[in-house]
């Protein structure tokens, strides 16, 4: 049988379990509505803000209206796919010291990161690491279990979090009994802890590079025993115990093993797919109840129960990672939307975009999501290219009063990227994870005319007049016990009109960002809001950097931690930010619209 470990497999898992969303009745039936809230506040980003935008903005429903995730990992879930058999995938089974075994298929794996090109958003190999670090603290390490720290691998004690690099690097741990099911079943090698450095070419492994920068969240194993992770050397990735993904048929598919077109013919309905069957449970990367699984716990290998390093072993069910288990409940927009309830679905608006060519592979988990919604109910009107939403017949330049509204959906994807580009221009962004520069400008327009054109009743008078972006703002924050800085952004007429309120928009950056790079969007907005082709509002840019304990994103999560005391960079943003700005600026008040006046199509 065809083995595979699950770790989206958990969004279903927690469908019941983890539930912190469901309606009163716990049912998602949804009465006849005449009129739907608005509150006038709406949460978009960019990247590890798209996942921010999303994940806050499903989890606290009845405190926006409109989401607009651009560019990010929608479906958690799919993108650890991603992560294990592609991103720490390629290594040989059993394990060759010096050789690599990758998917030709892939285009990447551990040894070659796919780091975007010049166009990727300036990433190394280091950065790359180091992102995916920020994320783990954020959220848990999603490749091992340690029972003792939420962010080290098992084995590895705390107190080593205080060292410097050089330090880490030069006192490698070496730790024996350490199984793997594909990379080490016997126990015979031992794993260590490792660093890295960067080489010439951009995302390669160069192992004549002075290791300089630690890898923290795994192992490798030592086939060589040098105390050094040497080319072909596997790192280990844990997320689950192995499960054979067959669905809720239980029958394998014509592409698995097993498969017995006359006796057991698999009827292919539970087949998944990103947008055509997003509910789908075989092939999901997902562990549905009922599918075959082998309880040797995380390390996969029998007879380990009793080992510090495994987890789960013999317990009688499935297990997963525990730190997925809670990244999946807390941070996984495609987990809350399952489980949000029609009628708080029905409350909010959707704009998602996403590169055709994105290296992180972004685009696909962003269909993912997308699929997720119209399995919902909700099909998401999906365009490719910003020009295929210009009105029939328009042949001009992009131009946001042209973009054609009335004739959308009411939740709308937009895939930029020319499949036909060239190579040159492929390497200019075209596609890419931020855009070429005529895309990163379109994203931006597209995202803020999305936002404008869903919210009724909006100012839009055309003006002379000119906004201000008041930079170094701070509001202190008793709960992480700092100051901590935003920037907002005030709209044409705002002091000359004291009696108007207007709508907010939060605007989160991406890792390796700041909330000053994102003060463009608002300038760019400015003049269409001057010209009365975008309703005004005003724009909120939360700081999203890391202060002392991470390297460039904190996810705006409330902190699994690393070596300091976790952060609450979630509970500050909505418990104190959103609070000091409706108390300090003229935001608009909620109320009831009728349904009827809605500006969107069903």
């Amino acid at each position: 049988m065809t083995r595979c470990i699950g770790l989206a497999c958990l969004l279903v898992f927690c469908l019941g379990a983890c539930d912190e969303s469901g309606d009163e009745n716990g049912g998602w039936d949804v009465k006849p509505e005449t009129t739907r809230r608005y509150v006038y506040r709406s949460i978009a980003g960019f990247s590890m803000g798209s996942i921010t935008a999303a994940k806050i903005g499903l989890r606290y429903h009845a405190q926006f209206d409109i989401l607009a995730p651009m560019g990010g990992a929608l479906d958690m879930g799919y993108y650890m796919h991603v992560l294990r058999d592609e991103v720490f995938s390629g290594f040989c089974v059993p394990p060759v010291l010096g050789q690599m075994c990758p998917d030709p298929t892939i285009g990447q794996h551990y040894e070659n990161m796919d780091c975007g090109g010049p166009m990727g958003g300036g990433f190394d190999r280091e950065d790359m690491i180091k992102a995916y670090e920020d994320a783990a603290i954020g959220m848990g390490n999603f490749m091992a279990f340690n029972p003792e720290n939420p962010y080290l691998p098992p084995g590895i004690e705390p107190e080593r979090l205080f060292m410097t690099r050089e330090e880490w690097c030069a006192n490698p741990v070496r730790l024996e009994g350490y199984h793997d099911w594909r990379y080490n079943p016997e126990g015979a090698y031992p794993v260590i802890t490792y660093c890295e450095g960067d080489g010439p070419e951009q995302g390669v492994f160069d192992p004549e590079a002075t290791p300089r920068f630690p890898v923290e969240l795994t192992l490798a194993v030592d086939l060589n025993d040098n105390g050094i992770r040497d080319s072909g050397e596997p790192v280990l990735f844990w997320v689950s115990e192995r499960y054979d993904d067959f669905g809720e048929d239980g029958l394998p598919s014509e592409e698995e093993p097993g498969y017995d077109p006359v006796n057991n013919p698999d009827p292919a309905g539970d087949d998944w797919h990103l947008l055509d069957n997003a509910l789908g449970t075989e092939a999901n990367h997902f562990y549905e109840e009922g599918e075959p699984f082998i309880d040797f716990g995380l390390d996969g290998v029998d007879g380990t129960a009793d080992s510090p390093y495994d987890f789960g072993e013999g317990n009688g069910h499935f297990d997963f990672n525990p730190n997925i288990v809670s990244m999946a409940a807390m941070h996984d927009p495609a987990r809350l939307l399952k489980n949000i309830s029609d009628q708080q679905l029905a409350r909010l608006d959707f704009y998602i975009d996403a590169g055709i060519r994105d290296h992180l592979r972004f685009c696909p988990a962003s269909e993912s999501f997308a699929g997720i919604l119209a399995a919902r109910g909700r099909p998401v009107d999906i365009h490719d290219g910003f020009m295929s939403i210009m009105e029939p017949d328009y042949e001009g330049a992009f131009e946001i009063s042209h973009i054609d509204w009335a004739h959308m959906g009411r939740d709308v994807m937009v895939r930029y990227g020319n499949p036909d580009a060239t190579a040159h221009d492929i390497a200019g962004g075209d596609g890419g994870h931020v855009g070429n520069g005529a895309q990163v400008l379109w994203r931006f327009f597209t995202g803020a005319a999305y936002i404008s054109s869903r919210w009724p009743g909006g100012d839009y008078e055309a003006t002379t007049e000119v906004g201000e972006v008041l930079p170094d703002q701070t509001y202190y924050s008793e709960i992480l016990d700092m100051e901590k800085k935003f920037i907002i952004y005030l709209p044409p007429g705002y002091d000359t009109h004291p009696d108007l309120r207007y709508p907010v928009v939060y605007m989160i950056h991406g890792i390796g960002m700041s909330a000053e790079s994102m003060v463009v969007s608002a300038e760019f907005c400015e003049m269409w809001m001057r010209d009365g082709k975008m309703q005004k509002f005003i724009m909120v840019f939360p700081d999203g950097e890391c202060q002392d304990e991470c390297f460039s994103g904190n996810f705006f999560a409330n902190q699994s931690g690393r070596h300091l005391p976790p952060r609450r960079y979630e509970d500050s943003l909505m418990q104190e930010l959103l609070p000091y700005i409706d108390a300090n600026y003229r935001t608009k008040l909620p109320e009831d619209v009728s349904i009827s006046s809605l500006p969107y199509q069903e």
